[in-house]
């Protein structure tokens, strides 16, 4: 049977022995305990497994705390006051703790692709539910002998696309989530050097060269995204049960 065992050292230190094979009759005679990984110079390994050209060197680099981004600590913020610390910074609301799974494992992602997931579902989901009101108040393209746009079912419509449509559609798709993958995987191990969560490399000259300023519309579209997701959920499951969202207009 696999037998893990885990030893608490000194504050600081973690050590985890790994799993061993041990015979349920009798233990091989010499045999030896395997050498533990102690958490002693980082919150991850000292001496990690990653390839040093694959990310072994923004294992234990410092990663940029959720607090610090816009929209974390304003919005839902647990403790504003700091934890009833006089002159602490404020806890963002993150009751799962999601922010701070990339300490137990590489495997998990960082704060910076966390909020760069959010950015890109939220701006979708704006686009999505925009597209469902126009789309149902009678607002379409022309649309030719061979394609019409004139269904109003939100649900329905994609269906009546032909496949060059269709073909259409995901190539743009492909070619802008190309043109906008630059430093995109880096974000799992917090390296921003190369982008920051949510830079497409395009419409930050229309931004306030004023940091606060500029980060207040950052706040704005953060906000409206969140607000986009639960629309668009909304609308969807109110499609697939009738009555589910009360007063939605988009059934």
């Amino acid at each position: 049977f696999f037998d893990r065992r885990i030893t608490r050292e000194p504050p600081g230190m973690l050590s985890v022995v790994a799993p061993q094979l041990s015979l349920s009759t009798a233990h091989v005679v010499g045999a030896r305990r395997a050498p533990a990984v102690q958490m002693a110079a980082g919150p991850m390994y000292d001496q990690p497994l990653a390839p040093s050209t694959m990310g072994r060197e923004f294992i234990n680099s410092a990663r940029k705390p959720l607090s610090e981004y816009v929209g974390a600590s304003q919005e839902l913020a647990a403790f504003p006051g700091g934890g009833g610390k006089e002159g602490a910074a404020p806890v963002p609301w993150d009751p799962l703790q999601l922010s701070e799974l990339w300490k137990v494992s590489a495997n998990n992602p960082d704060v910076a692709w966390l909020r760069e997931a959010e950015l890109k579902h939220g701006r979708m989901s704006m686009l999505a539910i925009t597209g469902v009101m126009v789309q149902s108040a009678g607002i379409h393209l022309p649309g030719n002998a061979d394609i019409s746009f004139a269904n109003a079912d939100w649900a329905m419509a994609p269906t009546t696309l032909p496949p060059a449509a269709w073909g259409q559609v995901l190539f743009f798709i492909g070619l802008a989530e190309g043109q906008t993958s630059a430093g995109l995987f880096d974000l799992w191990l917090g390296n921003t050097e190369k982008r920051e969560p949510g830079n497409l490399g395009w419409g930050t000259q229309f931004l306030s060269k004023d940091k606060k300023a500029a980060d207040k519309m950052r706040l704005k579209e953060l906000k409206n995204g969140r607000l986009a997701m639960l629309a668009i959920m909304g609308v969807a499951f109110n499609h697939v049960i009738p009555g589910a969202l009360p007063g939605c207009m988009y059934n």
